[in-house]
């Protein structure tokens, strides 16, 4: 096949802008779960200290230069960083190739930007920082207003169908929420009633844009994109939340993991195995009644050097016992790819990103590992899918279905 020299120029291009992000996407990886800013201070070796030069920083270049080693103190520089830079190279030089120069472009990149960087973040401390949850959900709503090419101008009857979707996946997370919160004898915490507030303004501002549109031509593909977005929100957060809702009410373990307390204590394997002595967990990590008679932070017995975390600990444990069969980290994720994708391709992630958690699971089974999964890695593959395949995906299932 024969390429243009303006396609060559474009291929480089976007090859070369999706390492320069990915080289930021691995700054983001590594200072997130931190709590440390990603602007300061500048690039350095986390072991030596000394400030990376501009010469050393160049994506994917500097690494095979450097024999993946920093040239102050000869330390090896973990494959990961080159790794991030390659994958979102790829990622960056597909999306164009599918996408072509159009506005599709912007989203379309900022969303497998995030994806890449929750992704990594997971599989290794087992949460997703909000700042690329929250704040991507922020951002899809807003890239879908100013850029809705990503949408692809849904229909009037897909938006409607999707707000009949929204709004009943919605009340029946609602109601089950309301059956835990009596059933376990929970307060209703101020974090609850914000998430609940939310939820109705999302739906409230799905049916605001999807009527005021037709009055606002200029804006129409935006308004409907931005329904779209709000539906999309809805429908992926609270069909992960209906699953983590009926796991919570209906299976009775809680398992607590020694990655609960990744960032919050020095040894997270060494307390949990304290507890385990002390009874609270058994040797699997499920939760005892032990626990359940500790009252307040200050009956809890830890081992020395936890002392300085004790609210939070007993804070951590606490949560898990009243649910935990879902993180908030995956229900979020899903409402930012809503926000990107749109209420359809959220839909059709959530069905299809358990076949992947499931071979992997299937796996640490086998191998009697510990069968709590960091399950964002398996959304973002089934988010990408629906991304550059989705339409696709979605012809062949109402083929298969006869619809």
């Amino acid at each position: 096949m024969m390429f243009s020299g303006i396609d060559g120029f474009f291929y480089v291009l976007f090859l070369a802008g999706g390492a320069i992000i990915g080289s930021f996407l691995n700054v983001c990886i590594v200072r997130m779960p931190r709590n440390e800013s990603v602007v300061f201070p500048s690039s350095h070796c986390p072991r030596c200290q000394v400030a990376i030069r501009w010469f050393d920083n160049i994506p994917l270049v500097s690494f095979l230069v450097l024999r993946a080693r920093c040239r102050a103190c000869r330390q090896p520089i973990p494959w990961r960083y080159f790794l991030v830079e390659l994958v979102m190279a790829g990622f960056s030089l597909w999306t164009y190739i599918c996408f072509g120069l159009s506005w599709a472009l912007v989203p379309a990149l900022a969303f497998v930007a995030a994806l890449l960087v929750a992704s990594l973040v997971d599989i290794e401390w087992r949460i997703i920082p909000d700042e690329i949850s929250v704040g991507g959900m922020w951002a899809g709503l807003v890239l879908s207003f100013v850029f809705p090419a990503l949408h692809k101008g849904p229909a009037a009857g897909v938006l409607l169908t999707g707000a009949s979707v929204a709004f009943i996946l919605a009340a029946v997370c609602l109601a089950l929420y309301f059956f835990r919160i009596l059933r376990y004898k929970l307060a209703l915490g101020d974090w609850d009633r914000n998430v609940l507030l939310l939820g109705v303004l999302f739906l409230v501002g799905q049916w605001a844009a999807y009527t005021l549109a037709p009055f606002l031509p200029l804006c129409q593909a935006g308004l409907f994109a931005l329904a779209d977005a709000l539906q999309g929100a809805v429908t992926g957060a609270c069909a992960l939340w209906f699953t983590g809702l009926v796991g919570e009410i209906f299976i009775s373990k809680r398992i607590v993991t020694e990655y609960d307390f990744k960032g919050v204590v020095d040894d997270p394997e060494g307390l949990l195995k304290s507890l385990a002595r002390d009874g609270y967990v058994d040797a699997q990590g499920n939760l005892q009644p032990a626990f359940r008679a500790v009252k307040s932070a200050a009956g809890l017995s830890l081992p020395a050097g936890c002392e300085a975390k004790r609210a939070e600990i007993f804070e951590i444990i606490q949560s898990v016992d009243e649910g935990g069969v879902m993180g908030w980290g995956d229900i979020k994720l899903m409402a930012m790819a809503g926000a990107f994708l749109g209420w359809q391709m959220a839909g059709l992630a959530f069905f299809i990103a358990p076949f992947f958690g499931a071979a992997y699971g299937l796996v640490k089974i086998i191998r009697r590992q510990d069968t709590a999964i960091p399950y964002g890695p398996f959304l973002a593959i089934a988010f990408i899918a629906c991304l550059y395949w989705g339409d696709l995906l979605l012809r062949r299932i109402m083929v298969l279905y006869g619809l």
